[in-house]
């Protein structure tokens, strides 16, 4: 009986505790005084776990078949020259070409739809558009944010626009003879592998904007609107589209030699606690971090663990908040390299946290992260990666304050429980 009243006042203390966090680090509340014997009382304190934070490049993620493409070239102050590429296959419609039909194309449309930007809409971005001659791509292959184009080009056109919020889509209009001439062949009609066989795809290169400022527009290559439209035989039409089957892949450049000293110098050394570290998704930047005191880790893992947070605060002396992601994200990097999702996340993803907060924080949850690291089953010695989760389609930024920061430090709030 003693030890189901105490399962049942733990339970109600875990259940309060997701309501409040009020506890005080050096003056530890007492639970059940009056319910229990003296020696059952459970003490409740509040301690932290110190981190070390250091700014790393993220300069390959996979960035194939993502819901947004960038396009765009962008300036800034603190972070440098951001540059966005990328490349598209088109697929067949719905509607067939007759394997006997005299095709001659007059010119060909290409629409694509609008879903935001990062910058000055005023500002013109310019780019080359390729159709891509030599290079297969494979669906069920990889592509990186650092993909390199090797293969042969035959350029379209120079193109430059402002983006328009206000707009739906943005169309350019394609008149390359030898472009065209592809589509006169009216036996690429017959499948998506012909079609690829003869066209494999486009590239847009932006071209580097230079000057402080510019603009990255996001496209929704997926929507019902981005298309290629082939205008044919003086009045007929012929949409190829971009589907689930197209290989896409988002290109990102970054200059930081044109970056702040600070932030250049927070990319340079590796070695020393930061008091600020920065994330800037188009795979620019991330936190590393991990707890440096493992011995008080292990001291507070013997007592029970009601709450563990990250608490991430953002660096408001460094840039506005119109400028931060939306929403970061936390894993944990294995002895390959390679990310693994925490436990805390693979139990309750909503739970899990990482949204903005309108006090300019962010707040993980990770108790079972700790108690990973207890039973063994990760490596304290390991980094976890702090990144803006939409990192492969946006290029916002942002600065945090580090482990090593006199008054914000990054930390590890925890709640324990003792008898």
């Amino acid at each position: 009986m003693k030890k189901l009243i105490q399962t049942l006042i733990i339970t109600g203390v875990i259940v309060s505790l997701l309501i409040s966090f009020t506890a005080c680090e050096t003056e530890p509340s007492e639970v059940g005084i009056g319910l229990q014997p003296g020696s059952d009382k459970i003490i409740l304190a509040t301690d932290s776990l110190s981190v070390f934070t250091r700014t790393v490049r993220d300069s390959s993620v996979a960035t194939d078949e993502r819901s947004l493409s960038l396009l765009g070239s962008y300036v800034d102050n603190d972070f440098g020259q951001t540059d966005a590429s990328f490349i598209s296959q088109l697929m067949l419609s719905s509607g067939n070409v007759s394997e006997d039909a005299t095709i001659e194309v007059d010119s060909v449309t290409l629409v694509l739809n609008y879903d935001g930007y990062f910058g000055d809409t005023l500002a013109d971005i310019q780019f080359n558009l390729y159709q891509i001659l030599d290079t297969d791509f494979d669906l069920d292959s990889t592509y990186y944010s650092d993909y390199s184009v090797s293969s042969t080009l035959r350029q379209l056109g120079t193109y430059s626009f402002s983006p328009r919020p206000s707009d739906d889509t943005i169309a350019f209009t394609i008149s390359e003879p030898d472009f065209l001439s592809v589509f006169d062949d009216n036996t690429i009609y017959a499948d998506e592998n012909t079609l690829l066989s003869a066209f494999k795809g486009l590239y847009f290169e932006v071209i580097p904007s230079g000057a402080s400022g510019g603009c990255i527009a996001y496209f929704d290559l997926l929507s019902d609107n981005s298309r290629m439209i082939m205008h044919y035989n003086d009045s007929e039409t012929y949409d190829f589209l971009i589907n689930n089957n197209s290989v896409r892949i988002n290109m990102f450049n970054h200059d930081y030699s044109l970056a702040a000293p600070e932030i250049q110098a927070a990319i340079n050394n590796q070695t020393d606690n930061q008091e600020y570290a920065f994330i800037q998704s188009a795979a620019g930047l991330k936190t590393e971090l991990r707890i440096e005191d493992t011995d008080k880790l292990n001291a507070i893992l013997e007592k029970g663990v009601n709450r563990a947070q990250l608490q991430v605060t953002v660096a408001s002396d460094y840039f506005s908040s119109s400028d931060i992601p939306e929403q970061l994200t936390l894993v944990y990097k294995n002895d390959n390299d390679l990310y693994e999702f925490l436990t805390d996340y693979k139990v309750s993803s909503s739970h899990f946290g990482g949204e903005y907060n309108e006090d300019g924080s962010y707040t993980f949850n990770i108790p079972l992260y700790l108690q990973d690291l207890l039973s063994g089953n990760l490596s304290a010695d390991n980094y976890l990666s702090l990144f803006a989760l939409n990192n492969r389609t946006s290029a916002n930024y942002g600065a945090i304050y580090g482990g090593a920061h006199p008054d914000f430090p990054l930390q590890i709030k925890i709640i324990t429980s003792d008898f």
